[in-house]
C-alpha cells in the first residue's frame, strides 16, 4: 500500500479516483456474489446457520455502503491523502489481487507474523495473562520435521498427493478402523463448516472426495512456499497443530482447548491425522472449547468488522474489570462484549474494594468485643461449599463471583454493626481475596506506601474535616471562628510531618486545606461555604491523591485507599447520570407541555369554525345554522350515523371551548396560547 501510495502521487485525481471506483465496484460484486443461498434441506440447523449468515451479510453490505460513502466524500474533497486513508481497505484487497504474486522474499511474512505476535503478547502482558511454557512457530517446522509427518502419513495410505498438494484420505483412514468426526458426528457437514475448515486451501477437482481436507497445499505465485517431495507449498491448516503439539507433548494431549467453531472441521480433523500417525485410537482426553465473544449479537470476527481491540477495551476498563466480565459469563457460551456486562463487572469490583477497604479502616480503629459470630461463619462455610461445587461443575465461573457477592454483603453487614466482632469478618475478607486471587482478580486491597504516614496524615485530615463540619451548624458567627481556629490548632505540624514523610502532594493538600479554614473563620464566612470547602477536600483533594472518603448515614466517615482513576471515572459517570436526569426531567415537562399545547389550540378554534377550517377544510359543501355538515364537497348527503359522530364532536368542542375561555381569563385565548408556545420554546431552548 505504501508503494502504491507513492504511485498515486504522480496519478492525476480522476485516475486515482477511477482506480478507487473500480476496486470498490469489484468489492461490491463480490460481496452480491457470496449472498448466503437458502438450505435446501431446510433442517433446523441449516436454517439457524442461514439466518445468521444473512445476519452477517447484511452487516458486510452495510459495512460496504458506508465506505463507498465516506470514499466518494474524500473524492469530492480534492485531497488524495483523504482518499487513500478512506479507500485504504478496498484498495489494499485489490492490490493483493493483483500484485500478491510479486512477493517472493520469505522474510516479509516472517516481519509480519512477528509484529503481530509482539502486539498479541503485550495485550495478554496488559491483561494480566500468564505467559506460556512454550511458544511454537510453524515457520520454524519447515525444516523438513512438517514433510516427513505428511509423508509418514502418505507411506501409510491414509494421504495421497493431487496436483502437487497432498491430502488427507478419510476413507482410508475410516477402513482401519479409526472413528472420524468424534466432536462433532453428524452426517454431513454443511457448506459453511466445509468452507471455515479448508478456506483458501479448497479445491474439490483436486480430492477423491468433498471431505477429504488439504495436508500440503501447493504454492501459488505471491504465497509462502518450501521445498517438499510434492513441490514447492506450504502446510495445511491442521497439519500444523499436530506437528508441534506431536513434537513437544508426545504421543497424547491430556487437555487441548480452542473457540468452540473449531470442533469441525478443525480438531476432528486434527485427531484424525494425529492417531493416524501415532496409531493410537484416542490423542486427545479432553476438550474445552470455549463460547465466542459476541457484540450487537453477532459473533465478534475481523471479517464483520465489528470487533473491539484489546488495546481499545483496556483504554477505557482496566484488566481486572474485563477479567470480572468474563468471570461472570460461563466459559463454553457465547459471551457479551456490552455496556451492561462490564457495568455489572465495575459493580462486583467496587464492591470488593469497598469492603475490604472498609475492614481496614475498622481493623485500625478497633475496640471491637466478641459476638454476632455464629451467623457470619456459617455463611462463610456455605460459601466454600458453594464455591467447590461450582468449580467442579465445569468451571461454574459465574457461580463463584455470585457466591463471592452474597458472602461481601453478609461480611459487611456484620463489619457495619458496632457490637458485633472482626474476627468472622476478617476470615470472609481472606476468602474473598483468595477465591478472587485463584481466578486472577488481584489488587482489590489497595495500600500506599510508607503506610503508617499515610494513614497518620489522611486520618488527620479526616478527623479535621468531620470536627469542621459538626462546628460549621454553630449559628453564633464569633463562637464557629473560634471552634474553627482550634480545630486547625489541633493538628499543627501535621503537613510538616506529612511532607519529612515524602508525602509531598499529601502535605500541601492538607496545608492548603488548614489555611483555608483560617480564612474563612476569620472572614465570618456562612456554614455553607465552610461545609463547601469540605466537600472539595473530600471530592477532589482526596479523590487526586487516590484516597476515597466517604461520609456515613449515621454521622462520622469511612475512608480508603483508590484507585484515582476509577474514582474520576465513577465522577463522572454520576456527574453524566445527574445532567442525564435533569435532562430527562426537562425533556418529560417539555412532553407534557407539548400536549396540553396541541389540546388548547384544537379546543382554541370556535365551534362554528370547526368543520370549515384547519384539518377539515374544503372536506364539506353544506352546513346547518350550528355549522355541522349537511353535505359533503362533491354534494353527496352525509350519512345520518355521519351526522350523528359530527353532533357529538360539535358538541365536545363547545364544551373545550368553553373550558379554554375559562382559563385563559380576561387575557384573552390568543395571549394564553402564545405563553404556553413561549414555555415549550424555553423548554427546548433547554434541551439545546
Amino acid at each position: 500500500f505504501s508503494l502504491f501510495s507513492e504511485e498515486a502521487a504522480s496519478l492525476s485525481l480522476p485516475d486515482l479516483s477511477k482506480h478507487v471506483n473500480e476496486a470498490l465496484t469489484k468489492k461490491a460484486a463480490k460481496l452480491k456474489a457470496k449472498a448466503p443461498e437458502k438450505p435446501k434441506d431446510g433442517n433446523s440447523r441449516a436454517q439457524q446457520e442461514y439466518e445468521t449468515l444473512v445476519d452477517e451479510h447484511n452487516l458486510k453490505l452495510k459495512q460496504h455502503s458506508e465506505l463507498t460513502e465516506n470514499v466518494q466524500e474524500a473524492i469530492k474533497s480534492g485531497s488524495k491523502e483523504r482518499i487513500l486513508s478512506a479507500a485504504r481497505e478496498v484498495l489494499m484487497d485489490a492490490l493483493d489481487k493483483e500484485r500478491g504474486h510479486t512477493i517472493t522474499d520469505h522474510s516479509i511474512f516472517d516481519d509480519h507474523g512477528r509484529r503481530f505476535e509482539k502486539e498479541y503478547f503485550e495485550d495478554m502482558k496488559a491483561l494480566g495473562i500468564l505467559e506460556p511454557d512454550v511458544v511454537t512457530r510453524i515457520t520454524e517446522y519447515m525444516d523438513g520435521r512438517v514433510q516427513k509427518f505428511i509423508e509418514k502419513l502418505e507411506e501409510m495410505g491414509v494421504a495421497y498427493e493431487s496436483s502437487g498438494s497432498v491430502y488427507f484420505d478419510i476413507a482410508a483412514f475410516q477402513k482401519l478402523g479409526y472413528h472420524y468426526r468424534k466432536l462433532v458426528p453428524d452426517l454431513h457437514a454443511t457448506a459453511k463448516e466445509m468452507e471455515e475448515g479448508e478456506g483458501a486451501l479448497a479445491a474439490d477437482d483436486e480430492k477423491r472426495s468433498p471431505n477429504d481436507f488439504a495436508l500440503w497445499k501447493k504454492s501459488k505465485p505471491g504465497e509462502p512456499a518450501w521445498p517438499s517431495k510434492w513441490g514447492p507449498g506450504r502446510p495445511g491448516w491442521h497439519i500444523e497443530c499436530s506437528v508441534m503439539a506431536t513434537d513437544k507433548n508426545g504421543a497424547y494431549l491430556d487437555i487441548h482447548a480452542g473457540g468452540e467453531d473449531l470442533k469441525f472441521p478443525h480438531h476432528d480433523n486434527e485427531m484424525a491425522q494425529s492417531e493416524a500417525y501415532l496409531q493410537r485410537s484416542q490423542w486427545v482426553n479432553y476438550f474445552w472449547h470455549a463460547g465466542h465473544l459476541h457484540i450487537e449479537g453477532l459473533k465478534m470476527s475481523k471479517s464483520l468488522k465489528n470487533f473491539i481491540t484489546i488495546r481499545q477495551a483496556l483504554a477505557v476498563h482496566s484488566a481486572r474489570q474485563l477479567r470480572l466480565m468474563f468471570l461472570m459469563q460461563a466459559w463454553d457460551k457465547g459471551m457479551n462484549y456490552s455496556d451492561q456486562a462490564i457495568d455489572m463487572a465495575k459493580a462486583e469490583e467496587r464492591r470488593m474494594k469497598h469492603f475490604l477497604g472498609s475492614l481496614e479502616f475498622w481493623q485500625r480503629r478497633g475496640g471491637r468485643q466478641p459476638g454476632g459470630e455464629e451467623k457470619l461463619m456459617e455463611a462463610i462455610d456455605s460459601s466454600k461449599d458453594k464455591i467447590h461445587k461450582a468449580i467442579l461443575d465445569n468451571f461454574a465461573t459465574p457461580k463463584v463471583v455470585e457466591a463471592i457477592s452474597k458472602l461481601v454483603l453478609e461480611a459487611k453487614a456484620t463489619m457495619d454493626s458496632p457490637t458485633d466482632s472482626l474476627e468472622p469478618v476478617l476470615k470472609a475478607a481472606h476468602l474473598i481475596e483468595s477465591t478472587m486471587s485463584m481466578l486472577g482478580v488481584e489488587g482489590l486491597r489497595i495500600t500506599r506506601e510508607p503506610k503508617e504516614a499515610w494513614t497518620e496524615a489522611v486520618d488527620t485530615v479526616a478527623d479535621l474535616r468531620q470536627q469542621v463540619r459538626e462546628v460549621a451548624r454553630e449559628k453564633d458567627a464569633s463562637k464557629r471562628q473560634q471552634l474553627v481556629k482550634e480545630a486547625v490548632a489541633k493538628v499543627a505540624g501535621s503537613s510538616a510531618k506529612a511532607q519529612s514523610a515524602g508525602l509531598k502532594d499529601l502535605a500541601n493538600a492538607m496545608d492548603s486545606f488548614e489555611k483555608d479554614l483560617v480564612g474563612l473563620a476569620e472572614s465570618n464566612s456562612s456554614m455553607g461555604q465552610l461545609l463547601e470547602r469540605c466537600d472539595r477536600v473530600r471530592d477532589v483533594d482526596m479523590v487526586q491523591l487516590g484516597v476515597r472518603l466517604e461520609d456515613r448515614g449515621t454521622g462520622g466517615y469511612i475512608w480508603m485507599f483508590d484507585d484515582r482513576e476509577a474514582m474520576e471515572v465513577e465522577q463522572k459517570e454520576a456527574e453524566e447520570k445527574a445532567k442525564a436526569a435533569v435532562r430527562q426531567k426537562v425533556q418529560n415537562k417539555l412532553n407534557q407541555k407539548v400536549k396540553e399545547l396541541e389540546l388548547a389550540e384544537k379546543a382554541a378554534i370556535p365551534p362554528k369554525d370547526l368543520f370549515q377550517n384547519g384539518s377539515n377544510k374544503g372536506v364539506y359543501g353544506e352546513f346547518d345554522a350550528e355549522g355541522i355538515p349537511t353535505k359533503l364537497a362533491n354534494s353527496e348527503e352525509l350519512s345520518a350515523k355521519k351526522r350523528k359522530d359530527l353532533v357529538k364532536e360539535m358538541a365536545k368542542q363547545h364544551k373545550d371551548f368553553e373550558k379554554l375561555q375559562k382559563q385563559a381569563g380576561d387575557t384573552g385565548i390568543e395571549a394564553f396560547l402564545a405563553k404556553m408556545r413561549s414555555e415549550v420554546a424555553e423548554l427546548e431552548k433547554q434541551l439545546q
